[in-house]
């Protein structure tokens, strides 16, 4: 049986590439994603792959939509932490933009782990 590479129409926040990927290579989709968000981080990699990604992989044909109703919840929030971030050491000259990153990192894979489904 050939196993083919698609975007998820039931694990997916965007547009399923993460979902997909982690499909492909039976694997939780929370491990895919947090390793997109940090490439997308740390160098803008992560995004750029994604962008790619979801252009050039097709849908899963043989899935159904699932409706994510969590999907403005968890872009809102990120905008809202990634706004904090890039204006905290604004206001605060004593804050370390780096520290900080580390911080949300370890914080978010806690919480990433505690969450119950």
């Amino acid at each position: 049986m050939n196993k083919r590479l698609y975007r998820s129409r039931e694990q997916r926040i965007l547009g399923g590439v993460c979902g997909g990927i982690a499909e492909y290579f039976n694997v939780d989709v929370t491990w895919v994603r947090l390793i997109c968000l940090v490439t997308a981080i740390f160098g803008g990699g992560g995004l750029l792959f994604y962008l790619i990604a979801w252009i050039i992989i097709p849908e899963n044909p043989y899935q159904t939509w699932k409706a994510v109703d969590k999907t403005n919840e968890v872009l809102g929030w990120g905008l809202i932490i990634l706004g904090l971030l890039i204006l905290l050491p604004k206001l605060f000259s004593f804050v370390n933009l780096k520290m900080m990153w580390a911080v949300v990192l370890i914080g978010f894979g806690i919480w990433m782990l505690l969450k119950k489904e």
